[in-house]
């Protein structure tokens, strides 16, 4: 049981944030919209508490009316800083696909970058309509984009007139009491927030990924050009890839073997038939059998991932340092030789495993983060 607790634990949090959800980011986002949070609910004591200060300021503190309204108020608060934060999200799909994303640098690119490309997540959404094909996806794209973010301005000018009768309408509603309910959504609104800007700094990665990709394709490469090109990426993506798992299991280890994660706050140790035994001899000495063969078993399956880990490691470096050989090889090929690279499709590739690279330790900074986060959570218990 431990042995399935644990890695079920360890690919759940290996496998968030690297695998997309394929499911419409529409009904996600509604989902997010319609939905009250936690910690906006009647029965959350910090919410419960919030208002209370708040009201400690302005209205005598047993008023069930002005507690319910002021927690209205706070939810619109909240439908408008969450809509807001979508708005970014999907402002950046747009300018991806409009060539817009990349603001130009004092650093001059060897590429263009305000070519229209739109982001795999849009193209996915609109994969099942019969209606898109290559000719007119551009169009199809762009007015998808453009009436979700027509959808999201409307929803969020519904709210806000909402909201300013609401606060209109409350005796004693300050700038205060405002700020407090602010600051009290951004704190349990932060999560939403880094994601979102995750997902913004992928596309950013995406656009440069996919430019690159089509500089390399202006080139004219050969079929075999075009194939190396394809299986560098792909080495490189896999290479960075397993490099960063080992790194990031190194980190689970680490908090598995916590205080958070100890034997005593495992289901496993609470176990009713033990617990049921009358005689405390018996019962700790059993307990202490069950602990020895779970901490083991917990050692056991740590080794036995970095193994597997460090192994597909080594194997996909050796893959990429074979295709990095095969690129020079080609790039010292005679001049006269049609399957020599020239310098500027060599920096292409360079630059691609580069954004590369990037992308997948900008998805493994995250995922490092998110254990951070629950030992955090834990410690300030």
């Amino acid at each position: 049981m431990e042995i399935e607790r644990l890695s079920q634990n360890m690919n759940q949090l290996s496998t968030n944030m690297t695998n997309p959800d394929k499911e419409s980011l529409l009904k996600e986002i509604k989902i997010d919209i319609d939905k009250i949070p936690n910690y906006l609910t009647k029965k959350n004591e910090s919410f419960k508490q919030l208002l209370h200060q708040a009201l400690s300021t302005t209205t005598p503190l047993d008023d069930t009316d002005n507690k319910e309204e002021l927690r209205k108020i706070s939810i619109l608060i909240y439908k408008t800083m969450l809509i807001q934060s979508y708005q970014l999200l999907w402002a950046a799909y747009l300018k991806s696909g409009t060539g817009q994303l990349i603001i130009q640098s004092k650093k001059q690119l060897t590429y263009s970058t305000n070519v229209s490309i739109w982001p795999k997540e849009i193209i996915t959404m609109l994969q099942p309509s019969k209606n898109m094909k290559k000719t007119n996806e551009k169009e199809i794209c762009l007015k998808f984009v453009n009436d979700e973010l027509n959808q999201l301005d409307r929803q969020l000018k519904q709210y806000q007139m909402e909201l300013n009768v609401k606060t209109n309408n409350f005796q004693g509603y300050t700038l205060i009491i405002e700020q407090m309910i602010e600051t009290y959504i951004e704190q349990n609104l932060h999560g939403v927030r880094v994601k979102i800007e995750h997902k913004i700094e992928l596309i950013h990665y995406d656009y440069h990924i996919q430019a690159l990709k089509l500089e390399y394709s202006g080139q004219n490469p050969s079929a075999s050009q075009k194939q190396l090109m394809k299986e560098l990426c792909q080495s490189r993506y896999e290479q960075e890839t397993t490099e960063q798992e080992v790194h990031f299991l190194e980190q689970q280890i680490i908090y598995y073997n916590s205080p958070s994660q100890s034997f005593e706050c495992s289901p496993i140790s609470q176990d009713p038939l033990i617990n049921s035994i009358q005689d405390a001899n018996i019962r700790q000495e059993l307990l202490q059998q069950f602990k020895t063969i779970a901490e083991q078993s917990r050692a056991n399956i740590f080794s036995l991932y970095m193994k597997t880990a460090k192994e597909q490691q080594e194997e996909y470096k050796k893959k990429h340092e074979t295709n990095l050989t095969k690129m020079w090889n080609a790039y010292r090929l005679p001049a006269s030789n049609n399957e020599k690279i020239s310098p500027k499709m060599l920096d292409l590739m360079h630059q691609c495993c580069m954004k590369i690279s990037e992308r997948i330790k900008c998805i493994y900074k995250l995922k490092v983060e998110s254990i951070d986060s629950s030992s955090k959570a834990y410690n300030l218990k």
